[in-house]
């Protein structure tokens, strides 16, 4: 079993995200990394803080982590402005075991006015875990092009 005193090791290339909300820090952390097509992804590893009872990722976790999946496209598009979540779908496809690299790369659906929709398969290690769909509401004046 993972200790709380073992490092994430993070696949190489990931970085741990910065400025993020406490309530993030302590979900994750969680890290990400840009492919040299500017596709981002990112990833967290399953520590035992993270576990449920039965010894797996514990699903709040998870949700933290599918409700970050949107600002991944926000930096790719220079979004700089908050952007509450207005709906977020999650479907629970296996689990996520202890130790397991939890990774997405999020996908933009569309762009629109003051909306941005945004999907994303997790997987854990090679294994897809989630299945996710959301919108983030941008404020007026949130987009600047870039």
């Amino acid at each position: 079993m993972i200790t709380e005193l073992e490092d994430d090791m993070p696949p190489e290339g990931f970085a741990q995200l910065r400025d993020r909300a406490e309530a993030e820090m302590f979900a994750g952390p969680f890290y990400e990394r840009q492919m040299p097509d500017g596709a981002r992804q990112i990833g967290f590893r399953v520590t035992s803080r993270k576990l449920n009872k039965m010894g797996m990722c514990h699903g709040g976790v998870l949700a933290f982590f599918a409700d970050i999946q949107g600002s991944v496209i926000k930096r790719r598009l220079n979004i700089t402005v908050d952007t509450p979540t207005i709906n977020l779908g999650i479907d629970f496809v296996a689990p996520a075991r202890a130790g397991a690299w939890v990774w997405s790369q999020p996908e933009l659906v569309r762009h629109s006015g003051g909306l941005l929709f945004f999907q994303s398969m997790v997987h854990a290690d090679d294994e897809i875990c989630i299945r996710v769909s959301g919108i983030y509401r941008l404020r007026p004046g949130g987009f600047s092009a870039g």
